[in-house]
């Protein structure tokens, strides 16, 4: 009767081990580099969701200056 109750308890000390070791190392995991940048992208989309007409025409204009910029540059 003694022995059994070991081995139950050796099977939960080793289960509970193992379900320890696997949470640690899933805590350690570094997330994808993918989820990042989807995440940043969600951000965006919904800072842009955001803006007003007049902002959103700024944002244009400031955009294609910054382009002609690097256009006139590169022509040098």
């Amino acid at each position: 009767m003694k022995t059994f109750f070991k081995a139950i308890l050796g099977v939960v000390v080793i289960g509970s081990f193992i379900g320890l070791l696997a949470y640690g190392l899933n805590y350690l995991q570094k997330p994808d580099p993918l989820e990042n940048i989807e995440k940043r992208m969600d951000e965006a989309a919904d800072k842009e969701s955001v803006l007003t007409d007049k902002e959103v025409e700024l944002k244009q204009k400031s955009q294609n200056k910054e382009w002609e910029e690097v256009d006139k540059e590169t022509d040098k």
